[in-house]
């Protein structure tokens, strides 16, 4: 695996927290996000009037709805936060969730069945693309609406309100919204129709949010970080009887919830039934009103979730063979295919790769004679326009730029491989697949201490456009170091920086520093270790060079 290079970004302000606020287009005065100036007004959103409309008549008139969702972290929360709505209105209501075997996505065969018995078909958080399948929804007699955050095709969906920010006639100040996030403000909008749609009811459904915020990777910037940053405020105060349960049996306290758990273990269990079968479990977790009933649930996710990951780590092994096996070290796209792969997995896989290796993956497995495949990518190539560019061999496809789904007859895969491949070929630089590392500044001795580290905690909740700091230390002396870990792969250590001494933790990194000198640059996170009501600062160290390696400094810009 090539060396990253390291890139630094000169101080703007000898105050560390000022000019970390300034890379993010941060106002270091008001770092605490306001919920009500915080938040974008409802009525922006394309269609809203019209969508409130229809559920207004399908409250007045007694339409039976059906809520179709996704198999996933957000399109199976935001189907239950839509549910929790309905069921305080008082409106009938069923809930479809395709499964990985029936693929993404609306169905014909499920419009037929949703004709049978509704009058009102929601999508949310898929829908905009389902051309057909809606036209099929008009001529069974529904109305449709389509709540979606996805990218359009030039043509849309003949939905009697779509709601998406992506469509062109949209007015929204901001586009990142996920699936969730948008069935929030549809949810806001109605509030204004329904009096039975407190200000508590409605804020009590941020929980919901957060998790689909984070765990679907849309930036947590602008009004994402007020809905993450109020969620949590409602996750810790652990009400929902699913979501309590899950936490237990996850070992996490819900006091000590932060985007990062949420990412790394709430977001995955609840992905996981999605990615093997199907997420109806998830759902009814999530909607459970009998402690129970979600005790087992929340059981039987977790089980999944092991069992996810034992599969995962097998695909993983068998990845590492085949990729060279089927591509050439000079590929600037690599694409995988195993038959045997469960197909809710390709993503992790393909994600998994992208980070050995630097560059865009396509990971794919065949079912029932279909090939679906998933891929992820890197900043420089936008997967979802290399697919526009070879969509002559694809049935169906879809996703963002770093994120894309995918669906081809086996035979055409070699010539979609090849297409994809030659496209990079002439769009990614060598450069482009250079790994790199950037630092927002680096830190002295003097800096070095638990009230830092408090401090840089005002700029979360991080994840995806608001990435914790990376911070560099220059000379820092290695004092000790032991591999730690039930796979022997992380490395403890301990360095001083000047007077200071200071704990770290290098993970996956016990193999390279074996080999570490005496005298080290560090790059990585400052932070508070909390064990038992103590505090402790901690660096995670994210890699090191020999002191008097190259850096590249740089001048700092808005990253916001």
């Amino acid at each position: 695996m090539t060396e990253p290079t390291w890139r630094v970004i000169n101080r703007t302000d000898k105050d560390l927290l000022t000019h970390l606020c300034h890379l993010r287009g941060f106002d270091p005065e008001n770092l605490t996000p306001t919920f009500i100036g915080g938040l974008r007004d409802p009525w922006l959103l394309p269609n809203i009037k019209s969508a409130v409309k229809l559920i207004v008549q399908a409250r007045r008139d007694g339409w039976p709805i059906a809520i179709f969702g996704d198999y996933d972290a957000d399109g199976t929360p935001a189907a239950a936060l839509l549910s929790i709505v309905f069921e305080r209105l008082g409106l009938e209501h069923q809930v479809y969730l395709p499964s990985r075997q029936s693929g993404y996505g609306l169905k014909k065969e499920v419009v037929k069945e949703i004709g049978k018995s509704a009058r009102l078909l929601i999508t949310v958080d898929t829908g905009i693309t389902a051309i057909e399948e809606i036209k099929l929804a008009k001529q069974l007699g529904l109305k449709t609406i389509v709540l979606d955050h996805h990218l359009p095709k030039t043509t849309l969906p003949e939905a009697d309100a779509i709601v998406d920010p992506m469509i062109p006639t949209n007015r929204y100040p901001f586009l990142g919204l996920c699936g969730c996030a948008l069935a929030f403000k549809f949810a806001q909008a109605l509030s204004q129709e329904f009096p039975q749609l407190t200000e508590g009811f409605v804020k009590q459904l941020l929980d919901l949010v957060a998790v689909s915020t984070v765990t679907d990777m849309v930036p947590l910037t602008d009004e994402n970080r007020v809905l993450v940053y109020y969620g949590l405020i409602v996750l810790r105060q652990n009400r929902r009887i699913g979501l309590r349960w899950l936490l237990s049996r996850s070992g996490i306290k819900a006091e000590e919830l932060d985007s990062g758990k949420i990412a790394f273990a709430i977001g995955p269990r609840l992905n996981a039934s999605g990615r093997l079968s199907d997420n109806r479990p998830a759902f009814d977790l999530l909607v459970s009103q009998d402690e129970q009933i979600a005790a087992n649930l929340a059981q039987t996710i977790n089980d999944t979730n092991r069992t996810r990951q034992d599969l995962l780590e097998q695909a993983i092994a068998e990845a590492d063979k085949l990729v060279f096996a089927q591509n050439q070290p000079s590929d600037r796209v690599l694409t995988i295919l195993q038959p045997n792969w469960p197909t809710g997995l390709v993503g992790l896989i393909a994600g998994r790769l992208v980070k050995k290796h630097n560059r865009p993956v396509i990971a794919g497995s065949i079912i029932d004679g279909i090939l679906r495949a998933s891929g992820r990518s890197i900043e420089p190539f936008s997967l979802i326009e290399a697919l526009d560019a070879t969509s002559q061999y694809l049935d169906q496809y879809g996703g963002h730029k770093q994120a894309a789904g995918l669906s081809l007859h086996p035979n055409k895969w070699l010539g979609f491989s090849k297409l994809i491949k030659d496209r990079a070929a002439a769009t990614v630089s060598l450069e482009d697949l250079q790994p790199r590392l950037l630092a927002e500044a680096i830190i002295d001795e003097g800096e070095l201490n638990l009230k830092l580290a408090h401090s840089l905690e005002q700029l979360s909740p991080f994840g995806m456009g608001n990435l914790e700091p990376l911070l560099m230390l220059e000379n820092a002396e290695l004092l000790n170091k032991r591999v730690v870990g039930s796979k022997s792969n992380h490395s403890q250590v301990s360095f001083s920086l000047g007077s200071k001494k200071v704990d770290g933790i290098g993970f996956n990194l016990a193999e390279k520093f074996k080999a570490a000198p005496d005298k080290v640059n560090l790059i990585g996170k400052l932070q508070i270790n909390r064990w038992q009501n103590l505090e402790k600062l901690q660096f995670n160290i994210l890699d090191y060079q020999p002191t008097g390696s190259r850096i590249e400094r740089i001048d700092g810009q808005t990253t916001a």
